[in-house]
C-alpha cells in the first residue's frame, strides 16, 4: 500500500498528462452507433497495437465495443434530446414548452369556453301574476313580440316583475350601462336561498351533445359582461338590451349569458402555513377563464373570495398590505388540468384554512354554433314571491346569431410564436408594436392582429399636475359670490303608438322613470302638504342603535307608546314606511355632527337644531302592544337615522309611491286609446280621493292644461277644467302623437366671478384614506346669516352636486351647477329635503329674494343668460309708476326690476315681473325703456359664503376621459375557416359568412380593457378579406392566371391546374400576409417558378375586366384593415401554349402581337 502511494505520488504528473492526451486524441464529434464503434476500434489500434490485435466480428471484445458503441448512442441521444428541451425553439414536450414560456411570463392558455347572449322568446310562472285588465297570467305562456297579443309587453313585464327582487322593476334596474352602442340592464332574480346562479341544460352542436350552462352576468366595474364569481345565494341576473331597433331586432328583449361546460368544485384543507404552496386541481378540461376560488368558515360558508391574477409575485404593485393580497395564480397541466399557485406571505397571504375552487370544465373543441342548433332551451328558475311563496318562472330561449368563440387550447406551436411577442408587450399595451402583437398573444381564437391609431388627443392621466378648474385634479375653493335659486321647469317628451303594446312601453321605459327623477322628487317635498305633528306632543324614544339606524319608538305627553301607521287614527298615521319625518331638539339643546343632543347652541359647524328620518320598518303599531321595547331590547320602529331619545317630531312627508298601480296604468292606456287629454295627480294624504298614497286620472274635461300647479281644485269633476294639480299631463296632437310633461323643480347654485364649476356625470370616487364614496358638493356656509335676520346659520347647510346645464349648441356652463339634498349613506331617503327654505326662506319677504340674469349673445349668434352680481338690478320698487318717481336719483343705464308691474314685451308678455333701463334723450329727458326680453328673474339668494368641493380620481389626475382611440383588426380563427370554406366552394351551397361585428368581437374579447392604457380607448374590428382572381372577387380584381407547360414536362392539364391552385391557396395561406400589405404579381410567379419549375415554363396574370389591360394587377394595394386572400378556383386557371396578344388581353400600343 504504502509503495502505491509513493509510486503515485512520483509519476502522477505523468499519469495525468497520459489522461489528457488520451482525451486530446478522443473524436468527440461521435454520437451515433456507427461512428462511436469506429472511433473505439481507430483509437485502439492507434494506442494498443501490440496489445490487442483481434478485431474479427466475432470477437467477445468487439461484442463490448458494440455494447458500448450502442449505450454511448443511447446516452448522446437523450443528452441530444433534453439540450432541445431547454430551448423554447426546438422543445417539442409540452410540459416543457409551458414551463419555459412562463420563464418569460406567457401562461399558455387552456382551452376556450362558447359563451354568448340567449335570448328570451317567452316566460310562463306558476304565481297568479294579474296583468292591468286583469288577466290571471299563472301558467300563460307570453311570446316576445307576439303580433298576437296585443298585451303581450305588459304580461310579459307584469310576470318579469313578480320573479324580481323588492328593490327593482323593469325600468328601474339594479345596475344599467350602455355596451357597444347597446342599453344594457341587469335584473336580479329573488331566488330560493342557498341556490348557486347557474342553470344547465343540453344542446347538440355539430352532431355532438354538449353540456351548457346559462350563468349569471353582470357588468358592474367594467365596460363588459362577464360572469361574476358563483356564490351560493348570490345573484341571478336577467339582462335586458336594448339596440333601439324595435322589439323585432336581434339585440333587443332579455338575455340570458350562456357558457358551454359544466360548473364542478374541489374542496382542500391547509393546515400549515407553506410558502409559495401548490395546490393540484385534478379536473380535466378546465377551460382559460372560469376559476374562482373561496375560503370557507368552520361551517362551510364562504368567508373570503381569493383573487385570481396572472402573477402573485407582479400583483404587488397594488402597494396592499401582506394580509389584504389574497390572491392566486395558475398553472396549466395536463389535459387542461390546473394547478393553484400561492405567494410567500410576503407577495401575497400565505393560505390557511378550509377552501374551495370552483372550475367550469369544458370540451375543448373548436366549432360554431349555429342559430338553429340551440333553440327551444329551457330556463326554470324558483324563486321567492313577494308574499314569501316559492314559484317557478320558466323562460324559452335561443340564440339568434353564430357563436364562434370556442377555441381548443393552445397548441406548441401558437406557444412558441406568442409567448416571445408577449415578453415584449411585458404584458401591457402602451406602443403600437404592443397593441398589433398583444391582442394575439391573449386568445387563441385570434390568428392575426393589426392596430391603428385613429385619433390621439389629451396627455397620460399619470402626470402630477395640479388643475385649479377641477377637471384633472381635486379641488377645495371658497367663494363669496355664491348664489342659489330655483327654477320650476316642464320636462316633455313626444311619441306614438300602434298598438297597446308600444302603450305599455312607454309606460314602462318613460312614464315610470319619470316618477323617481329629481325634479319631480323636488317638486313634491316643496310643494304637497306636509301634516303637523307638533299637536301630538310626541316624542322620540331611542332602544338600540347601529351604523346609520336606529330602533325605538314614539311615546305621548304620558310617556306611554304612540301608535302610528296604519293602525293609527290620528294624523301619526302618515308616520309610514318610506315617509320622511323632521325631528327638532328640544329647547335649549341641539344636535351634535353624530345627531347627539347637547345642551346649548350650535357653535361648530355640522351642529344644528333639525334633523330628518325615514322609517325603514314598523311593527304593527309601533309600540309593541303598548309595550315599548321587544324582549331583545330593540325597538319596533326602526328608522334609517340615528335619532336620539327626546327629539321632537314637527311634522311629516307622507309617503310618495313611485311605482303606478295597475288599475292606474290600465286608465291611462284607455286613455290614450281614446286619444283623450288627460292628467296624473297624485293623493298624499287622502283629502282628494280618500285614500292617502294615491294616484288619480284627471280627465280631459277636468284638466286645467296651462295652469300653475295647484290643489285647491284637485279632485274637482264640475267639467269646467279646474283641476291643475296634475304632476304629468298628456296632450293629444290630432289624434298622432302624445306630447307628455312633466312637473319639476330644479335648484342651482353659481358664481358670478370666483368660481369655476367642474362636473363629471356618475362619477363616484373612492377615498382610500378614508375608506369611503365621495362626491362633490356645494357647502353653504355657516357665516351666512339666517335668511331675514342677522344671526347666523346654526351649521354649514351641504348640498349635492348632480349636475350642470348643457345648452342648446352642446355649451357646458361651467359657472353654475344643478344641486340637491344631501343622502350621505345612499339610500335614496333625503337628508335635509328644506335645505332650499333654510338658505333662501322664499315665502318670506319674497320679493327680496331674488336672482337675476342678463342674456348675452356670442360671435356663433347663441343666447346666453349670465348670472350677475348684486346691485346690478334695482329691485325694490313694485311698479313701473313708482320707479319712474325716483328716477333722477339714478344714473343712466341703470336697470329696474318692478315685480308686479305685467310684462308687455318678449316670450314672457303677459306675466309679472317686467324689467326696465334707465335711458337720457339728448335733451336730459329720462325715461324707462323696458328691456323685459334680456333680463330673468328667479327666486334665490346671492352674496353667499360657500365651499366647493370637486373630487378627481387620485390615479386619474389628468386627462379623465379615453382620448386615444385605437382600432384594433383581428382576424378570427372561425371567421377566416369559414370564410375559405365559402372561397373555396364551388357548388353555391355554403353562404358566405357574416363578418363578426364590432359587438360580438368586443363580448369576445372583453379582457383587452384590462391590459390598455387608461387614456386609451380600444376598437375592436375584424379583418375585411380582400380575394382576388376568382368570382368571389370584386370585378375589377377577377382575372385569369395562365401558365405555358414546360417542354419537357409529361404533367397533363388537370394536374398543372390542380398544382397551381394549391401553390396560390399556399401564397396566400394567412401566416404570409399581413394587414395593409401590397400584392406583387412578379412575387407570386416567382413562387410558382420556384415550387414549379419542371411543370411550368411561364405564368401571367390576364385581368377579366374588359376595361383592364395587361399588368393592371400586377400590383394590388390593400387597406389597414384588409388582408389579402386568394379567390381563384380551377376555372380561373388556364393552360396555353404561347403568349400572344389575344391571350394576354394586351393594351393598344404595347409592342405585343
Amino acid at each position: 500500500m504504502a509503495r502505491t502511494t509513493r509510486q503515485t505520488v512520483v509519476f502522477g504528473v505523468e499519469d495525468w498528462k497520459r489522461i489528457y492526451q488520451t482525451y486530446r486524441e478522443a473524436d468527440f464529434q461521435s454520437y451515433d452507433f456507427e461512428t462511436l464503434r469506429k472511433s473505439f476500434i481507430d483509437y485502439i489500434r492507434q494506442y494498443y497495437p501490440e496489445s490487442f490485435n483481434d478485431y474479427i466480428e466475432s470477437s467477445e471484445f468487439i461484442a463490448m465495443l458494440d455494447v458500448i458503441a450502442f449505450m454511448g448512442q443511447a446516452m448522446s441521444f437523450r443528452n441530444d434530446l433534453n439540450t432541445r428541451e431547454n430551448y423554447l425553439g426546438t422543445a417539442e414536450r409540452r410540459d416543457s414548452v409551458v414551463k419555459l414560456a412562463e420563464l418569460v411570463s406567457y401562461t399558455p392558455k387552456r382551452n376556450q369556453a362558447a359563451q354568448g347572449y340567449l335570448k328570451v322568446f317567452s316566460v310562463q310562472t306558476t304565481e297568479n301574476v294579474t296583468d292591468f285588465n286583469g288577466v290571471n297570467l299563472a301558467n300563460v305562456t307570453v311570446n316576445w313580440n307576439d303580433p298576437t297579443n296585443f298585451n303581450w309587453v305588459e304580461q310579459f313585464t307584469a310576470i318579469v316583475n313578480a320573479a324580481l327582487v323588492n328593490t327593482q322593476r323593469v325600468g328601474r334596474p339594479g345596475n344599467k350601462q350602455t355596451i357597444v352602442g347597446v342599453d344594457t340592464s341587469e335584473y336580479s332574480v329573488n331566488l330560493v336561498p342557498g341556490f348557486i346562479p347557474v342553470i344547465p341544460y343540453t344542446a347538440t352542436v355539430d352532431g355532438i351533445n354538449m353540456p351548457f350552462e346559462a350563468v349569471n352576468a353582470t357588468s358592474v366595474g367594467r365596460d363588459y359582461v362577464y360572469e361574476p364569481s358563483p356564490l351560493p345565494n348570490g345573484i341571478f341576473n336577467v339582462l335586458f338590451r336594448n339596440d333601439q331597433l324595435g322589439f323585432a331586432s336581434a339585440n333587443t328583449g332579455y338575455f340570458f349569458y350562456f357558457k358551454q361546460g359544466v360548473l364542478q368544485n374541489q374542496d382542500f384543507n391547509l393546515g400549515e402555513r407553506i410558502a409559495n404552496r401548490t395546490v393540484n386541481i385534478n379536473i380535466e378540461g378546465v377551460n382559460n377563464e372560469d376559476r374562482w376560488l373561496f375560503q370557507l368558515d368552520t361551517v362551510g360558508n364562504v368567508q373570503y373570495e381569493w383573487q385570481y391574477v396572472q402573477s402573485v409575485y407582479a400583483a404587488a404593485s397594488e402597494q396592499l398590505a401582506p394580509d389584504q393580497r389574497k390572491l392566486f395564480s395558475v398553472v396549466s397541466r395536463t389535459n387542461d388540468q390546473i394547478t393553484l399557485t400561492f405567494g410567500d406571505g410576503v407577495f401575497s397571504t400565505i393560505p390557511v384554512g378550509t377552501f374551495r375552487c370552483y372550475v367550469r370544465a369544458s370540451n375543448g373543441l373548436a366549432y360554431i354554433i349555429n342559430p338553429e342548433e340551440m333553440q327551444s332551451v329551457v330556463i326554470p328558475i324558483s324563486y321567492v314571491s313577494r308574499t314569501g311563496q316559492i314559484e317557478t318562472i320558466t323562460f324559452t330561449c335561443g340564440i339568434t346569431q353564430p357563436v364562434s368563440n370556442a377555441q381548443p387550447r393552445e397548441t406548441l406551436d401558437e406557444i412558441k410564436q406568442r409567448a416571445p411577442a408577449r415578453y415584449y408587450t411585458q404584458n401591457r399595451m402602451v406602443n403600437g408594436e404592443d397593441y398589433v402583437n398583444f391582442p394575439y398573444t391573449l386568445y387563441n381564437s385570434i390568428i392575426k392582429s393589426n392596430a391603428l391609431n385613429r385619433a390621439s388627443i389629451g396627455t397620460s392621466r399619470y402626470l402630477d399636475l395640479v388643475d385649479n378648474t377641477g377637471k384633472y385634479s381635486s379641488t377645495n375653493t371658497f367663494g363669496s359670490d355664491g348664489a342659489l335659486w330655483e327654477e320650476n321647469q316642464l320636462p316633455t317628451f313626444d311619441f306614438s303608438w300602434l298598438t297597446r303594446n308600444d302603450i305599455a312601453t312607454v309606460i314602462t321605459n318613460q312614464i315610470q322613470p319619470l316618477l323617481v327623477s329629481r325634479g319631480l322628487d323636488q317638486f313634491y317635498y316643496a310643494n304637497f302638504p306636509r301634516p303637523d305633528l307638533t299637536v301630538l306632543n310626541f316624542t322620540w324614544h331611542q332602544s338600540t342603535t347601529l351604523a346609520n339606524e336606529t330602533t325605538g319608538y314614539f311615546v305621548n305627553s304620558s310617556n306611554n307608546p304612540a301608535a302610528i301607521g296604519t293602525y293609527s287614527s290620528t294624523i301619526s298615521k302618515f308616520i309610514q314606511i318610506g315617509s320622511l319625518v323632521q325631528f327638532v331638539a328640544p329647547t335649549g339643546y341641539y344636535f351634535d355632527s353624530n345627531n347627539r343632543l347637547k345642551l346649548g347652541t350650535p357653535s361648530q359647524d355640522n351642529d344644528k337644531l333639525m334633523i330628518w328620518a325615514s322609517p325603514t320598518a314598523i311593527v304593527l303599531d309601533g309600540t309593541n302592544q303598548g309595550q315599548g321595547n321587544f324582549d331583545t331590547g330593540t325597538g319596533p320602529v326602526t328608522l334609517n337615522n340615528f335619532v336620539p331619545t327626546g327629539a321632537i317630531p314637527v311634522s311629516v312627508i307622507p309617503l310618495f309611491v313611485t311605482d303606478l298601480p295597475s288599475s292606474v296604468i290600465t286608465d291611462i292606456t284607455n286613455q290614450i286609446a281614446l286619444y283623450r287629454n288627460f292628467g296624473l295627480g297624485y293623493d298624499s294624504t287622502g283629502s282628494i280621493t280618500g285614500t292617502p298614497y294615491t294616484w288619480y286620472v284627471i280627465t280631459s274635461t277636468n284638466l286645467s292644461a296651462n295652469a300653475d300647479w295647484s290643489q285647491q281644485y284637485a279632485g274637482n269633476t264640475s267639467g269646467t277644467n279646474l283641476d291643475a294639480s296634475w304632476l304629468i299631463k298628456f296632450i293629444s296632437n290630432n289624434g298622432s302623437t302624445y306630447t307628455v310633461t312633466s312637473r319639476a323643480l330644479f335648484y342651482l347654485f353659481g358664481s358670478v366671478l370666483q368660481t369655476r364649476f367642474f362636473f363629471e356625470t356618475n362619477q363616484r370616487i373612492y377615498d382610500s384614506r378614508t375608506g369611503s364614496v365621495i362626491a362633490d358638493f356645494v357647502n353653504v356656509l355657516k357665516t351666512n346669516s339666517r335668511p331675514d335676520t342677522n344671526s347666523p346659520l346654526p351649521g354649514d347647510i351641504r348640498m349635492a352636486i348632480i349636475g350642470q346645464p348643457v345648452l342648446s349648441d352642446g355649451y357646458v356652463d361651467d359657472y353654475q351647477v344643478f344641486v340637491s339634498y344631501q343622502d350621505v349613506d345612499s339610500d335614496g331617503v333625503p337628508d335635509d329635503p328644506d335645505f332650499f327654505d333654510e338658505i333662501v326662506a322664499p315665502t318670506v319677504n319674497a320679493t327680496t329674494k331674488l336672482v337675476f340674469f342678463e342674456k348675452t349673445v356670442d360671435f356663433d349668434n347663441l343666447q346666453r343668460y349670465l348670472l350677475v352680481e348684486p346691485g346690478r338690478v334695482v329691485a325694490e320698487y313694485a311698479t313701473k309708476d313708482e320707479i319712474e318717481v325716483v328716477l333722477a336719483q339714478f344714473v343712466p343705464g341703470q336697470i329696474f326690476y318692478a315685480y308686479d308691474q305685467t310684462i308687455a314685451i318678449g316670450p314672457l308678455a303677459g306675466e309679472l315681473g317686467a324689467f326696465y333701463r334707465l335711458a337720457v334723450s339728448g335733451t336730459g329727458v329720462r325715461s324707462l325703456v323696458e328691456v323685459s326680453d334680456q333680463w330673468l328673474a328667479r327666486t334665490g339668494r346671492q352674496s353667499l359664503y360657500y365651499q366647493y368641493r370637486h373630487n378627481a380620481p387620485l390615479t386619474s389626475r389628468i386627462d379623465p376621459g379615453t382620448t386615444n382611440i385605437i382600432d384594433v383588426y383581428v382576424v378570427n380563427q372561425a371567421y377566416y375557416q369559414a370564410y375559405q370554406n365559402w372561397l373555396r366552394d364551388t357548388t353555391g351551397t355554403v353562404p358566405e359568412p357574416a363578418v363578426p361585428t364590432i359587438d360580438e368581437l368586443s363580448t369576445a374579447y372583453q379582457g383587452l380593457n384590462d391590459y390598455k392604457m387608461i387614456s386609451d380607448n380600444v376598437i375592436v374590428n375584424s379583418v375585411r378579406f380582400k380575394p382576388l382572381f376568382g368570382p368571389k372577387a370584386a370585378k375589377e380584381l377577377q382575372a385569369t392566371i395562365k401558365v405555358i407547360r414546360a417542354a419537357d414536362s409529361t404533367a397533363s392539364e388537370s394536374e398543372i391546374k390542380n398544382l397551381v391552385l394549391a401553390n396560390l391557396n399556399n401564397y396566400f395561406s394567412i401566416d404570409k400576409w399581413d394587414f395593409g400589405q401590397t400584392f406583387y404579381f412578379s412575387e407570386l410567379a416567382a413562387y410558382i417558378h420556384a415550387n414549379m419549375g419542371g411543370v411550368v415554363s411561364s405564368v401571367v396574370l390576364v385581368p377579366l375586366d374588359p376595361l383592364k389591360s395587361f399588368g393592371d394587377l400586377y400590383e394590388v394595394r390593400s387597406g389597414p384593415s384588409e388582408i389579402f386572400a386568394n379567390g381563384a378556383l380551377i376555372s380561373n386557371i388556364e393552360v396555353i401554349t404561347a403568349l400572344t396578344s389575344t391571350n394576354l388581353q394586351t393594351a393598344p400600343g404595347s409592342g405585343v402581337i
